[in-house]
């Protein structure tokens, strides 16, 4: 896997391949450098000894987060990897994941607020996911909140794509409109996000947008609005 430089000196991702049956999809770990040049990495793939080696020339992992209930599977793995870092776990993922109890819940304050503030989705408890805005480069970071998958999609991947309605364009999945608890609550989470000064919008699956994005953001949430 690579790291791809997304903003120069700032951001970073990788994407990885990941199965499920006969779904075919990527994933992607979000890597910010923090003022005073750690990183803070977001839904960590697996650390395989060429990403390892590529985040080692960019600067030292301090922070990682599993930003929600369902982007946990290489947390552990890549906390192996480096064992000085601080780990944080979505609400309620310790009681899915026993074995990250030990683990801090990511917090509304934290040491890297001033930069990279936090909203707590709430209304949505299948996911309990966290977003974050980096002020500097103007990117809000996002994991299953919105999907954004290519047209170029193929095969089952895509026809899914097409069904869940977010093919080709930024959306809310049609499953997570379906289990969406407080339509009330998620609205209050949304509506602060929809004033930010949002330059891209980075999903975990599987385009990042960097094209009229607070028009698209709108439009993602213009049902719920």
């Amino acid at each position: 896997m690579l790291l791809n430089e997304l903003v120069k000196g700032r951001i970073w991702f990788s994407q990885q391949p990941l199965r499920f049956g006969p779904l075919h999809i990527t994933t992607r770990m979000t890597v910010i450098r923090l003022s005073d040049g750690s990183l803070w990495v977001h839904s960590p793939v697996t650390p395989t000894p060429p990403l390892l080696a590529s985040l080692s020339q960019i600067g030292q992992v301090r922070y990682v987060v599993a930003p929600n209930k369902g982007h946990h599977l290489f947390f552990l793995l890549f906390l192996h990897a480096y064992p000085e870092a601080h780990g944080f776990v979505a609400p309620g993922l310790a009681s899915k994941r026993p074995d990250l109890d030990s683990f801090a819940v990511i917090p509304q304050q934290a040491p890297w607020s001033d930069e990279l503030p936090s909203w707590f989705i709430e209304g949505l408890p299948i996911i309990n996911e966290t977003i974050w805005f980096h002020r500097p480069t103007g990117t809000l970071l996002l994991t299953d909140l919105l999907f954004c998958f290519g047209t170029d999609n193929a095969g089952l991947t895509g026809f899914v794509a097409k069904v869940l309605g977010v093919s080709g364009r930024l959306a809310m999945s049609r499953t997570m409109k379906l289990a969406t608890k407080d339509r009330q609550a998620l609205r209050r989470s949304v509506e602060p996000i929809l004033s930010l000064p949002v330059e891209r919008v980075i999903v975990a699956h599987d385009q990042i947008i960097d094209s009229n994005p607070v028009e698209k953001l709108e439009g993602a949430f213009k049902w719920l609005l």
